[in-house]
């Protein structure tokens, strides 16, 4: 089962009100991207305990209708990286290396070419 609630790093939330400002997509929006662009590439996902000084979501509001899809594929994921951490620190750790893969971005443009 999923979290209620996802504290994000103030990192993360810094970098997704800049890619706000220059796509017009909402922080949660942009976080769903970040989680899909860690998931894809795998392992390779940041394994520090990200700080949680940033903006807090709401399960519904972060995954919004497709909560149960995350939630699956957020499993898969575990199980395939035999990740021993919570299910709130690896969504944190993805939320984290997504953002990091997002930090060239410059437009609505440039983040559809991820």
């Amino acid at each position: 089962m999923l979290p209620n609630r996802i504290k994000l790093s103030k990192n993360s939330t810094d970098k997704f009100r800049y890619l706000k400002m220059s796509t017009g997509l909402t922080l949660n929006i942009l976080a769903r991207v970040a989680i899909m662009l860690a998931l894809r590439d795998g392992s390779n996902i940041i394994n520090i305990n990200p700080d949680t000084d940033g903006q807090e979501l709401n399960k519904s509001v972060l995954f919004g209708d497709h909560e149960h899809v995350y939630e699956v594929m957020i499993k898969q994921f575990i199980h395939k990286t035999k990740d021993t951490r919570t299910i709130s620190q690896v969504i944190s750790s993805l939320i984290e290396t997504g953002a990091h893969k997002m930090g060239h971005v410059k437009g609505l443009n440039a983040l559809c070419e991820l």
